[in-house]
C-alpha cells in the first residue's frame, strides 16, 4: 500500500470515529427524552424553591407573631399595673391588697388539688319543683294531664 493511502484511510476512520461521537452526543442532548428530563428536572428545582419560599415566610410568620405576642403581653402588663396602681391609691386598703397580690408577675398561681375537684357527667337541666318531676329528657316532660301516655289511633274505616 502506499504511504499516501494509509495517512488517507487512518484520517477516514479518525473523521468517521469522530463523527460518530458527535452524533451520538447531539442524539443524545436533542432526543425528547433528555428534553422532557431537563424538563422534569426544571420543574423539580422550582418546586423546591417555592417549598424553600414558603417555609420561610411561614418561619417569618410565626416569628412576627411571636415578637407581637410579647408585646401584647408587655402592653398588658403596664395596663394591669397602672391599674393597680390606681386602686392602691384610690381605693380602701383591703380591695388595694387584692390588686397588689396579683401585680407581682413573679406570683404564681395557686394550684389547685385534685381531690378538691369534683367532676361530674352532665345533668338534666330542667328546671324541677321537686325530685320527682319529669325531667327534660323525659317523654312526658310538658305535658299537662294524665301520666300514662295518649295511645294511639288509627284511621282503618
Amino acid at each position: 500500500m502506499n504511504p499516501g493511502m494509509e495517512e488517507l484511510i487512518f484520517v477516514a476512520i479518525a473523521a468517521a470515529a469522530a463523527g460518530l461521537l458527535i452524533g451520538f452526543f447531539t442524539g443524545r442532548r436533542l432526543s425528547p427524552g433528555s428534553q422532557q428530563s431537563r424538563e422534569l428536572e426544571q420543574q423539580l428545582d422550582d418546586v423546591k424553591a417555592a417549598q424553600e419560599n414558603y417555609e420561610n415566610r411561614v418561619h417569618a410568620h410565626f416569628a412576627d407573631t411571636a415578637t407581637r405576642l410579647n408585646a401584647l403581653t408587655e402592653n398588658y402588663r403596664d395596663v394591669y399595673e397602672s391599674i393597680a396602681r390606681g386602686a392602691a391609691d384610690l381605693s380602701p386598703q383591703n380591695s388595694a391588697a387584692v390588686f397588689t397580690a396579683l401585680q407581682s408577675p413573679q406570683a404564681a398561681p395557686e394550684t389547685i388539688e385534685a381531690d378538691s375537684v369534683v367532676v361530674e357527667p352532665p345533668r338534666d337541666y330542667a328546671p324541677k319543683a321537686s325530685p320527682n318531676d319529669p325531667g327534660m329528657l323525659n317523654e312526658r316532660f310538658g305535658l299537662e294531664g294524665e301520666d300514662k301516655p295518649p295511645e294511639e289511633t288509627t284511621n282503618r274505616d
